[in-house]
């Protein structure tokens, strides 16, 4: 009867207050919802995620950390390497809007082949497709077929791009005020993040209203946020205007 009672409880004689049978801690909880396991790269302790994890994923402010521990590298001089790259896309998409606008199927298409090639092969190495707390095997493929239908699928690209664009810069802005909101409770300086936000959920509507009319006023913008975000993430900026 009592080895009854302890199999009910999913215990084991002596060990009660221990769990035999799985059960999800929130540190599992998390890990799931964030995309990472606790058996990801040696070494390596994944961010706090403090937004949305799509937005997170491609920030600057995940990466930069992310590249400087597994390179070893100090996060000041990957921050700089960032800020360049920005600043050189930045003035591309500004500069020759049109040309940008026309090959944009094929820069998206292609990293999303690429990302989703590398993180397969990455997944695979690892045995991640022996944990249902991730997924990265299988969304790496879907975004690996993504990817090759962007590119193939041409006009229909442009129209699907802006409408995802215009979804994920609702989610940008919704960061943007996240860390507004954050800061004017820590009494710090927030113009910047406001300023970020009504930006990014004015050219969102504008976006998903009229995805093939706003996507070159789009580029625009892009290409000088890309400048300003450049900026911002320089260390010496950030610390002289509070803004870490």
């Amino acid at each position: 009867m009592e080895d009854e009672e302890f199999s009910y409880k999913g215990y084991s004689e002596g060990s009660e207050s221990v769990p035999v049978t799985g059960s999800s801690s929130a540190e599992d909880e998390e890990l799931a919802y964030t995309g990472y396991s606790d058996e990801d790269e040696e070494g390596y302790t994944p961010p706090a995620v403090y937004g949305d994890f799509i937005i997170e994923e491609f920030s600057s402010e995940v990466n930069v950390p992310r590249i400087a521990q597994k390179t070893g590298i100090s996060q000041e001089v990957i921050s700089y390497v960032f800020a360049v790259l920005y600043l050189i896309v930045g003035v591309l998409c500004v500069s020759i809007t049109e040309q940008v606008q026309g090959v944009i199927p094929y820069i998206v298409g292609g990293v999303m082949a690429l990302v989703g090639l590398i993180r397969f092969i990455t997944a695979i190495i690892r045995k991640e497709y022996r944990t249902v707390k991730t997924n990265q095997t299988a969304s790496s493929l879907i975004f690996v077929a993504l990817g090759i239908m962007i590119i193939v699928e041409r006009d229909w690209a442009i129209t699907f791009i802006s409408i995802v664009w215009g979804i994920l810069g609702l989610m940008e802005a919704a960061r943007a005020f996240n860390h507004a909101f954050s800061k004017i409770a820590a009494s710090e300086r927030c113009i910047y993040h406001i300023i970020k936000g009504i930006v990014e959920v004015v050219l969102a509507f504008m976006l998903l209203y009229e995805p093939d009319h706003h996507i070159t006023l789009h580029i625009i913008v892009f290409g000088v946020q890309l400048i300003i975000d450049a900026v911002y993430m320089l260390p010496w900026v950030k610390r002289r205007f509070s803004l870490e």
